[in-house]
């Protein structure tokens, strides 16, 4: 394995010409604060020659003090190139491997097999984390590197420096640093050990707060907003947890070799005065010697600052090479074309036996052989969990590890070549996937064509086939209307829609639909039937599906039961024998619309087999960021009209999310939202004590400077040394102390603010609006990343800027206060120099923090992009889209490049200038202080005093300059957070004062439960589309009531209303009584369950999904599951599993229909008033469809409480059980009656069914 490095992914060959200049740089740049400190002993050198004034001459003397201060000056200038040079190189270093992690990572994640997939659990919060660990390896091989490599250089000079001057002195100093040494180890692995557990848990928010966005609508119908905000704030006390102990070790470790540093100078002291008054040194050198030190110290604690971001890097690292190492890598194997015609092969299986590797031991095809011929349809059909599928998973390579053979033409499918296979297969899923462009593009993916070359007419025609042409004509800007994030989303039959499309573009020798048009109504489907058959004739086409009556008498028929073929043959050979379990399944069909009490689902939505793991991440119809609930704001999934949904400009109740909030208004309103404020004041007011220290320090080691040599005044003597020695010992010990708990307290106060935001931010998410999660703007991955990553760059803020600014503000007055009434006329020429400092901080900062915003929006979107193919990963395997996707990424990348190089540039040259001002201020103080000491005004003492404590000042302030990076990445963080805070209150769902507590009671039959009054909506996106125009209607408690009509009529969106998941006018809609927008959100909801299309259960066990959103106040009885599992014909099933109901099932081993039923158990655990069933049977098979219609038909008894049932449906056996069905056409009510009198002939629902037949 190679060996894991922060420097791993630098290349020596790629990158030489870069680390040719870096390394020089670095060692340039190093080397200053060397020269500088000799520089300085020879400044106070002339010290010794004032005495001597007279024999030197005032003249030479001054001149000699122009030259010497001045070096100091000159060489700060040039130092400018050195350190930009160097600043500019790491970080380039750094964003070079930050680029090619990134590229690494996705090349992982487009070459992990499907059963890596099927096997993570965590990849929505792993990817959020990753993108984080990327962020921190970059900044730890980048400025933390260049700081911490160029002051290892510093050290080893001024080491030398202080060697050459006086080895024996040095030592003396340097006794305690092997101490110092093993210290810094000790603490630096419980670092890295808590900091890898902190990224553990956020991983976990991370993926928590993604679920809870994208299954918003769950979350919200089934009332368990509460649960998952526990769960997260849960979550995220663990990180607080982990952070406040890497924060305790770390302000340990900074506040005992804080103290080691600054006491070292103590002994040192007293060797260096011994060997002064024996003459063995002079003062120069012990000068020289004790400012080199002195320097190695303080280069020492900033490196020691910045080591721990290495640290944190490695750690980072070290989660980026477990991801990418998770799955062996397959060998190495040069697949040769195969020569296959594939219009003319066959595609034969022989005794196939396969089990998913996320459950080994269980067969999901057993011994099953086939042969599909060239050139003719065949269709495979069988009840849900059948295998079918898995069929269509193995032809298109997307698993290996199987026992029997797959045989195309003449060849074993394992040595033909993946991208040869996948050219000649189209496969077209139930659930499509579309991609964050325009609908032309989305429809040319995977063809041979682009924009640019494909021929209007052959798109056309394209798109009549698919029937699109109802669909681009409802577009606001036609064909090249823009789709996803930016645009608009399609509902869920369009999706397939435009997928058939690009399969008929792609005209491939083999195609595979996979249930792809279950998703449309009767007509539709019928046409798009005909079409395909038209379109293929004499190709090879392999139809999986549950709708026996797309079936024409030539075609050759699979029949899977079990996991095992049962029957094949051609559909007349097969309805030519009653014996034949196809005979009995077509007719229980066909048979269902004569006999209602057998039924079956002429359109059934299969969710693609027993298997797909990762079904809500991995091929989800999310793409990228477009919100899969947002398929609903169609009033189905067929809808033409409804479904321009997601416009450009729909967040005009938010501010715009690109600004950024002022850092004053941060800290305000940190300090105003802290729980903890008295022990934030105790940090703070330790921190400015801390900051004391400094002052301190320095003004007692101007005593121990000015006590070097003896003087006839006491100065110098061994009782002077000792009480300046223990003074300067007391202060070191206080400012290790105070460091200490400024640092531990400050942490301690940050990450519970930060914690504080994260739960708020959860809470707040959790509380908007349905058509709030739509919006370009609040995408999920986004959101995630910035409350669990970037938000950790706002500890900053109080940790280290406010601490510095307090610091600043109050002991930086009090030392200028102090260094005037000492010496006016210094500290004076130092203040002078503030405006210089103020002017450039203020250019500096501004200029930097558009840079960072520019390059932190840049970094989102390349990581939206890497979430868009990861969420569409199968569709973009089918399709050969590598290549797309990496184009679209190669461009970003470019982009972010641009930026990251002028971030880096301007960085460099801040950073350099800053250090050259404090140089250049640092020099005149030199020159100005020694002349007032040389003409007598100023002594040496008062000298050293003055110029220590307006030097304290210039630090200072360029430690809070420094800081300028970090807080602007707070910033933006601080600022998309504060606005979906902020977010005025119409963005959220709030109970009225008076709203509605009570539940449904409802006494008086002859009175309406439902009323609905002169109705008119429209979709908040879509103002100009209305969805019901005056709708009128009533509904009586108690009834089976089924809601028909044709795609655009308003069927689904009813249930959007009657759930508050979208507000309507006052007294339009009324609830046993009550006006519905009087009504509290959770208790209506409580009241009104819907069991929606598309099941969405998470990973857990079944008991935990089954009860998920019953109230912990009624909780239910075993006996009430049990009774209900086999009202649904679960109960077998669940008994079988390892632990029963608290086995942990993810959703993969679950077949759509037994998901479905799940879901059906789960919505009636929760014993509604109203029950609504949106196409609940659509992912059931015939004989489980029967026993769901059973259960409707009787359902008042059964469940012994009258329950409105309120069905809505494409399916005619669902129709029949429905006391009474209400018929929908262009938002109103066009019929009202039972079954068997609306379905007579001129009537509108006859020729509805009608035109399916």
């Amino acid at each position: 394995m190679k060996f894991e490095h922060l420097y791993m992914y630098v290349s020596l060959r790629k990158d030489f010409l870069l680390l040719a200049f870096l390394a020089l740089s670095t060692i340039a740049n190093g080397l200053v604060p060397a020269i500088t400190s000799i520089l300085t002993g020879r400044v106070f050198e002339l010290l010794s020659k004032f005495t001597k004034a007279e024999e030197y001459g005032i003249g030479y003397l001054q001149h000699q003090l122009t030259l010497k201060s001045m070096a100091i000056l000159a060489l700060g200038a040039a130092g400018i190139p050195s350190m930009w040079m160097s600043i500019s190189s790491w970080m380039a270093l750094g964003e070079r491997q930050g680029f090619r992690v990134r590229s690494k990572l996705l090349e992982e994640y487009l070459e992990k097999p499907m059963e890596w997939y099927d096997l993570k659990e965590n990849l929505a919060g792993d990817f959020t984390q990753l993108n984080r660990c990327m962020e921190e390896l970059r900044s730890g091989s980048a400025e933390a590197s260049a700081v911490t490599y160029q002051n290892c250089v510093a050290i080893i000079a001024l080491i030398c420096v202080s060697f050459y001057y006086s080895w024996q002195l040095t030592l003396i100093i340097l006794c305690t640093s092997p101490f110092i040494i093993v210290c810094a180890a000790c603490f630096s692995r419980f670092i890295q050990k808590y900091a890898s557990f902190e990224n553990k848990e956020t991983a976990a928010a991370a993926d928590l707060l993604m679920w809870t966005m994208d299954s918003s609508q769950t979350v919200k119908l089934s009332c368990t907003q509460s649960k998952e905000i526990k769960k997260f704030e849960t979550l995220v006390s663990k990180c607080n947890d982990y952070f406040i102990r890497t924060s305790l070790f770390t302000a340990a470790n900074i506040g005992i070799l804080r103290f080691l540093t600054l006491s070292m100078f103590v002994q040192g002291f007293w060797f260096g005065s011994t060997m002064i008054r024996k003459g063995k040194l002079n003062i120069s050198d012990v000068i020289t010697c004790f400012y080199s030190c002195l320097m190695l110290g303080s280069i020492l604690n900033t490196t020691l600052h910045h080591v721990i971001f290495i640290q944190k890097g490695q750690v980072a690292l070290a989660k980026i090479q477990k991801f990418i190492n998770e799955s062996p890598e397959l060998p190495s194997k040069t697949l040769t074309s195969s020569g296959l015609v594939y219009s003319h092969v066959d595609i034969s299986i022989d005794n196939l036996t396969f089990a998913y590797p996320s459950r080994p031991t269980e067969n999901v095809l057993k011994n099953v052989s086939l042969k599909i011929k060239s050139a003719r349809t065949t269709f495979i059909v069988g009840k849900s969990g059948s295998g079918k599928s898995t069929i269509t998973n193995l032809i298109m390579k997307f698993y290996e590890d199987y026992k029997g053979n797959i045989i195309v033409g003449d060849k074993d499918i394992r040595s033909v070549p993946i991208d040869e296979l996948l050219q000649n297969i189209t496969l077209v899923e139930q659930r499509c996937t579309l991609f964050n462009d325009t609908l032309k593009n989305n429809i040319l993916l995977g063809s041979k064509y682009t924009s640019q070359t494909i021929n209007d007419g052959l798109l056309s025609s394209i798109c009549s086939l698919a029937c699109l042409d109802s669909v681009i004509s409802s577009l606001p800007d036609g064909i090249e209307t823009r789709l996803g994030t930016d645009g608009i989303t399609l509902s869920g039959g369009q999706q397939q829609r435009v997928a058939l499309a690009r399969a008929f573009l792609r005209d491939t020798d083999i195609l595979i639909l996979d249930e792809a048009v279950s998703a449309l109504d009767i007509m539709q489907r019928e046409i798009l039937m005909r079409n395909i058959s038209k379109v293929r004739q004499n190709k090879t086409t392999i139809i999986l599906t549950h709708d026996l009556n797309q079936i024409n008498d030539n075609d050759y028929i699979y029949l899977f039961e079990n996991n095992e073929i049962k029957e094949n043959g051609f559909k007349k050979t097969l309805m030519n024998d009653e014996n034949t379990l196809f005979y009995n399944m077509y007719n229980l069909q066909r048979n269902a619309a004569i006999t209602d009490s057998r039924a079956s689902s002429p359109t059934i939505y299969d969710k693609d087999e027993v298997y797909e793991k990762k079904d809500d991440f991995v091929i989800s119809p999310i793409s990228g960021e477009t919100f899969d609930v947002m398929k609903y704001y169609s009033e189905e999934s067929s809808d033409d009209t409804e479904s321009i949904l997601s416009s450009k400009n729909t967040d005009t109740e938010s501010s715009n999310p690109n600004s950024k909030v002022p850092i004053k208004y941060i800290i305000k309103r940190m300090v105003r939202t802290c729980k903890m404020k008295p022990t934030l004041f105790m940090g703070l007011f330790c921190a400015v004590v801390a900051g004391v220290t400094n002052p301190l320090f320095s003004w007692g080691f101007s005593y121990l400077l000015n006590g070097i040599l003896p003087s006839s005044s006491g100065i110098g003597s061994s009782y002077y040394l000792l009480k300046w020695s223990l003074i300067v010992l007391a202060i070191a010990l206080a400012d290790g102390t105070f460091n200490f708990i400024k640092i531990f307290i400050l942490g301690y106060c940050s990450e519970y603010w930060i914690m504080d935001l994260r739960n708020e931010l959860m809470q707040c998410v959790s509380q908007k609006r349905f058509e709030w999660y739509g919006r370009s703007s609040n995408k999920s991955s986004e959101i995630s990343a910035l409350a669990l990553n970037d938000l950790r760059d706002l500890r900053t803020l109080v940790t280290e800027f406010l601490s510095t600014m307090s610091t600043f503000v109050t002991v930086s007055m009090m030392g200028l206060i102090w260094a005037i009434a000492t010496g006016w006329k210094l500290s004076l020429v130092c203040i002078s120099m503030f405006p210089l400092i103020i002017i450039f901080s203020m250019i500096y900062g501004t200029v930097l923090q558009n840079y960072e915003t520019s390059y932190k929006s840049a970094v989102a979107d390349l990581e939206n992009l890497q979430y868009e193919m990861i969420t569409s990963i199968k569709t973009i395997k089918c399709l050969r889209l590598n290549d797309h996707f990496l184009g679209l990424y190669s461009e970003l990348e470019k982009k972010m490049k641009r930026i990251a190089k002028k971030r880096t540039i301007v960085t460099g040259l801040g950073l350099s200038m800053l250090t050259t001002i404090t140089t250049c201020i640092q020099s005149i103080l030199y020159y100005y202080g020694l002349k007032l000491v040389l003409t007598g005004e100023y002594t040496s003492k008062t000298m050293f005093q003055t110029f220590t404590l307006v030097l304290f000042t210039v630090t200072t302030c360029n430690s809070l300059v420094s800081q300028i990076p970090d807080v602007s990445r707070g910033q933006r963080a601080a600022s998309w957070v504060l606005r979906i805070i902020d977010e005025n209150e119409y963005t959220k769902e709030v109970n009225g004062e008076d709203c509605r507590v009570e539940t449904i009671e409802h006494e008086n039959d002859s009175d309406p439960l439902i009323e609905i009054e002169n109705l008119n909506f429209h979709y908040p996106n879509t103002p100009g589309v209305n969805v019901y125009q005056d709708l009128n209607l009533k509904i009586n408690s108690g009834e089976t009531i089924g809601l028909v009509g044709q795609s655009g009529s308003g069927k689904s969106t009813l249930m959007y209303l009657l759930t508050k998941l979208y507000d309507v006018q006052d007294n339009r809609i009324l609830i046993n009584g009550t006006d519905i927008n009087d009504w509290s959100y959770d208790i209506l909801r409580a009241e009104i369950c819907v069991v929606e299309q598309k099941p969405n259960l998470f990973h857990g066990t079944i008991r935990e999904n089954i009860t998920y959103g019953v109230s912990e106040k009624n909780p239910v009885s075993e006996t009430e599951v049990q009774e209900l599992l086999q009202l649904v014909d679960m109960h077998e099933f669940v008994e079988a599993l390892p632990k029963a109901l608290d086995t942990v099932v993810d959703i993969g081993l679950l077949s759509g229909g037994q998901a479905q039923r799940l879901c059906i158990v789960r919505t009636l655990l929760r014993k509604p008033k109203v029950l609504i069933l949106d196409e609940c049977t659509s992912s059931l098979d015939a004989q489980t469809t029967q026993i769901v219609i059973a259960l409707i038909k009787d359902l008042n008894t059964k469940l012994g409480w009258d329950i409105l049932t309120i069905v809505i449906t494409h399916n005619r056996q669902m129709m029949q059980c429905c006391s009474r069905l209400v018929v929908l056409d262009v938002g109103r009510v066009v019929e009202d009656g039972q079954f068997d009198d609306l379905h007579q002939p001129g009537r509108i629902l006859h020729s509805i069914l009608s035109s399916g037949e």
